[in-house]
């Protein structure tokens, strides 16, 4: 090799390094641009961080498969999010704890309206949160539509709603498991216990949603009822409950069972109690 093809070649082996340093640098080699997710999967919402938009690789965004979208829930892996709405929109490693995307949805007057959804993972990759930028994108995911060629319902052997006073399960304002109170944790004990003998008559359901009063930021009320019904579901898993049986999501200020409009002040806070509330769905379907 002669000397000027040498230096050809050192200057192209740096130029690979520095293409390929860049790279790295662009693709979100870190675990995570939020911070604080623990190893069960949970962040504070003062801890998540949404990508701008412009770092996008897919800056567009896209018009996600809203019967696909509404099958994501805890449990789910990353290669079913790759089957049902496809790779993150931004360049997040394989061992990444969340992954982006941008979606588009129409609006009744035939408006597009851009949203950010956000995916958490547990230390095993496993999907445990979700969350959405603005919040209010979060109803664009309830679908509920009946099916044009519906089979045969089959009726539950049991169906049961246990309401948990959300002042008695945690805290004020509060959601983690460490500012739940000694008596919210006596009744999700007890609920566990209930829980496991369903599982045991044959193939259980269970739905934990939380639920909120109308007092303060809508959005800020979405995410705490959402961190809430997450927090009870971690928990009821923790005593046992199968975790495949079990969904949650947050509803914010929907569904209130009381209505107070004559009253201000405390006694307002106080009539508003049946609101703040988490609702667990128990369906118990005999075995096949």
């Amino acid at each position: 090799m002669n000397k000027n093809t040498q230096t050809t070649s050192v200057l192209k082996s740096l130029a690979l390094a520095t293409t390929l340093t860049g790279l790295l640098l662009g693709t979100g080699c870190t675990s995570s641009l939020s911070s604080n997710i623990s190893s069960e999967g949970q962040v504070a919402t003062s801890d998540l961080v949404f990508p701008e938009l412009q770092q996008a690789w897919q800056k567009d965004g896209q018009f996600p498969n809203s019967e696909n979208l509404s099958k994501i829930r805890p449990g789910v892996s990353k290669d079913d999010l790759y089957q049902l709405i496809g790779r993150p929109h931004f360049s997040e490693a394989q061992h990444a704890r969340e992954w982006d995307y941008i979606f588009k949805f129409y609006q009744e007057d035939e408006s597009i309206k851009v949203c950010q959804y956000k995916v958490i993972f547990d230390k095993d990759y496993i999907a445990q949160q979700f969350y959405w930028q603005p919040a209010d994108c979060a109803k664009y995911a309830q679908i509920d539509k009946p099916s044009e060629s519906a089979p045969v319902v089959v009726a539950p052997a049991v169906k049961e709603q246990i309401n948990l006073a959300a002042d008695t399960l945690f805290d004020f304002d509060q959601w983690q498991t460490e500012y739940m109170t000694a008596n919210g944790r006596q009744s999700l004990n007890e609920l566990a216990a209930v829980l496991r003998r369903y599982q045991n008559q044959g193939n259980s359901q269970v739905s934990v949603i939380g639920y909120t009063d109308h007092l303060g930021d809508d959005a800020y009320n979405l995410e705490l009822s959402n961190q809430r019904a997450q927090t009870v579901r971690q928990y009821l898993i923790s005593q046992g409950v199968d975790a495949s049986t079990i969904t949650a999501a947050g509803r914010g200020e929907a569904n209130p069972l009381a209505q107070c409009s004559e009253v201000k002040g405390q006694a307002l806070i106080d009539c508003l109690q049946p609101n703040r509330r988490v609702e667990v769905i128990v369906k118990v379907y005999d075995p096949q």
